[in-house]
């Protein structure tokens, strides 16, 4: 297999010089002195990567990308700025230009050998999910009728009562949006941490961290160019191509979507708390079952300590009754030792029957854990066979596509 071919395109020889010596033991490294011979260079060599100097004489980077993103034959090259700035005003102008990901100078070799490797597993992804997008778009097309978005929000929340993962909620969402022409990345705030989807299965870096900065700002609506982003408690919605060019359906999509994000926030909220109650019960069932056994553990063995130390009193007892009549002790000497072992024998009696007392109480409790965890496990199994036993709400079942057809009176 031949190695990924990268155009370094920088007006610095010295970053030139650089960047070849970290890339060529692993990659076709290809340079360009200038933006202009940058896109000659792409159109002849065809490139996988592009390493793009933002601040060149001339043409500058931001101008190259956007040549670059306006041609249908290099709009997927994945584009890695390496600028001397790496404030957050230019990493969204690169994001704004469609650049995968963003690199400051000077720079360590093993973060752009890693931010490589990165972008290589990005491209491969997208061209994959690309060919997968493809079928299921088309497939997706055909089922659905047209209908009002009205229609396909209500058919959305139906759809998502029966969701029981995440992306899940995701696919159901993109549904709607690829129906009316939309492409959006949805970012889910869960207990295990920020989920990203997006239509075509992958987002890039860059995409991820503007995701996160606009969500960080606390404003529900972000609008720059032709991008929106809207923010929920759990869920940030970003709309990559909101028609700038029609109005009325600008303000319509800013009027539907945080009907659907607020039906989704409610449902990732419910489904990170059933996971949460399910995950606890579980761990409340484990943790029962361990003091259970613990408890008879000790009983057992507080009961065979009891019957060793009578059985070494008896035998201590039986043998000085042998041999005191042999050791030639005064009548007064033999009945105060006698005396002395009657009373240690009945403190030793009162000793054991506390520890039969308290084996008793091991025992009551033991019976009471085990009825508790027998109810926990039940509760368990109710709430992991709770889909299966009870009809669907709105009359949504698994498996129903978002189609529009929805009657509404």
């Amino acid at each position: 297999m031949s190695a990924a071919k990268v155009l370094v395109v920088d007006d610095d020889k010295m970053v030139r010089n650089i960047v070849c010596r970290a890339l060529s033991d692993q990659y076709e490294v290809v340079i360009a002195e200038n933006g202009l011979a940058g896109l000659e260079k792409v159109e002849s060599e065809k490139p996988d990567f592009v390493l793009l100097d933002v601040e060149m004489p001339g043409m500058n980077g931001y101008e190259v990308c956007d040549k670059l993103k306006q041609n249908p034959l290099t709009y997927d090259t994945p584009i890695l700025f390496l600028s001397s700035h790496g404030g957050l005003r230019e990493r969204m102008q690169g994001y704004e230009m469609g650049a995968a990901d963003y690199i400051v100078k000077p720079f360590e070799t093993e973060e752009l050998m890693a931010k490589l490797k990165l972008l290589g597993q990005f491209k491969l992804d997208r061209e994959e999910l690309n060919k997968r997008a493809q079928s299921a778009s088309e497939t997706a097309f055909m089922a659905m009728r047209g209908s009002s978005e009205l229609g396909l929000a209500i058919q959305f929340i139906e759809a998502t009562y029966d969701a029981d993962d995440f992306e899940s909620i995701a696919q159901r969402f993109f549904e709607v949006t690829t129906r009316i022409g939309l492409n959006c990345t949805l970012m889910f705030c869960t207990r295990g941490g920020k989920n990203f989807f997006n239509v075509k299965g992958s987002v890039s870096p860059l995409e991820k961290e503007v995701i996160e900065t606009l969500y960080d700002s606390g404003n529900r609506f972000n609008d720059f160019g032709c991008r929106t982003q809207i923010n929920y408690s759990r869920v940030a919605l970003l709309v990559k191509n909101m028609p700038l060019d029609n109005q009325e359906a600008y303000g319509r999509y800013k009027d539907f979507l945080p009907t659907m994000l607020g039906s989704t926030d409610a449902k990732i909220k419910a489904l990170d708390t059933e996971m949460a109650l399910v995950e606890q019960t579980r761990n409340l069932t484990h943790s029962f079952s361990v003091v259970r056994d613990t408890l008879v553990q000790v009983g057992e063995n507080l009961q065979s300590t009891q019957g060793e130390v009578m059985t070494l009193l008896r035998s201590t007892i039986e043998e000085l009754d042998s041999r005191i009549p042999k050791l030639g002790l005064e009548d007064d000497q033999e009945k105060y030792l006698i005396s002395t072992l009657d009373g240690a024998l009945q403190s030793t009696h009162g000793i054991i029957e506390s520890g039969q007392s308290a084996r008793a109480a091991f025992q009551t409790v033991c019976r009471l854990l085990e009825h508790l965890s027998d109810r926990q496990q039940s509760l368990l199994d109710q709430v992991m066979d709770q889909e299966g036993k009870l009809p669907h709400h709105g009359g949504a079942t698994t498996g129903t596509e978002i189609t529009g057809d929805v009657e509404l009176f």
